[in-house]
């Protein structure tokens, strides 16, 4: 993947409309890309056992995929729609640890360890596919390609886990906030989805416990965006309008 970097070209808001097409994003853009390639998914003979890929399976808004301490049992791609990853805290506010879009992985971090370390939940209406990897061995393809594939889909995880990490570490909450929502749109920009609006499907609270910020915070920041015309918010959803000027506020 490409490091994420923020882009500054001028962008305009296309009209709402009244009814937004739900887009999936291509299995080329995936990041499951490199082992259904070894699979051979896309071909009608791959010969891959029944179930050890579940492609395009439907998730509910606030249904979790698996919770923490579940046994590891396989990595997710996020097909449409969107999750966010969290550590339940009994007696405190969940810690949230990242938004998982379009072509993004979710349960890759298991794979070293017996147990998710995380919840899975997802943000809206969503489809995942499901790689069940205790069942590669069935798949009959070499072994070396199938790790050297997961080798590969690892090493991309870790290089954009890497990249989102620096390019949201700001001081203010005016960086934070800007921070944020240009790597939300240059990742989907990465996946080959649109990028200069797309549905902002986390609540303020949860963007507030993800930066370090209050809610109310995080409302007044997005709101003073809006006023000064870097954006347009109405209600879920977004429009970029000035990244170059959002990037001027990262690097103050």
């Amino acid at each position: 993947m490409v490091p994420l970097t923020f882009a500054t070209r001028g962008i305009a808001c296309a009209p709402p409309a009244g009814c937004e097409v739900e887009l999936e994003v291509a299995c080329s853009n995936c990041g499951l890309d490199p082992l259904c390639n070894v699979l051979d998914y896309a071909g009608e003979k791959s010969g891959i056992p029944d179930g050890l890929l579940l492609r395009h399976r439907q998730v509910a808004r606030g249904e979790t995929i698996f919770r923490m301490e579940d046994s590891f049992r396989s990595i997710f791609a996020v097909k449409q729609g969107s999750f966010k990853t969290f550590i339940p805290r009994p007696d405190r506010v969940a810690q949230l640890l990242g938004f998982h879009l379009p072509g993004e992985l979710i349960g890759a971090g298991a794979i070293a360890g017996e147990s998710y370390p995380c919840t899975a939940r997802a943000l809206e209406n969503s489809r995942v596919c499901e790689i069940r990897l205790g069942r590669l061995p069935e798949c009959g393809r070499p072994l070396q390609q199938v790790q050297q594939a997961i080798i590969e889909l690892l090493g991309r995880e870790v290089a954009f886990n890497n990249a989102l990490i620096a390019a949201l570490v700001h001081q203010s909450a005016e960086q934070r906030v800007a921070g944020f929502l240009l790597s939300l749109s240059e990742r989907l920009q990465q996946r080959g989805m649109p990028w200069t609006e797309f549905n902002l499907s986390m609540s303020r609270s949860d963007i507030g416990n993800y930066l370090g910020l209050a809610s109310e915070t995080v409302s007044r920041t997005l709101t003073r965006f809006s006023k000064a015309g870097l954006i347009d918010v109405r209600h879920k959803r977004v429009c970029i309008i000035q990244p170059e000027a959002l990037a001027e506020i990262i690097l103050e």
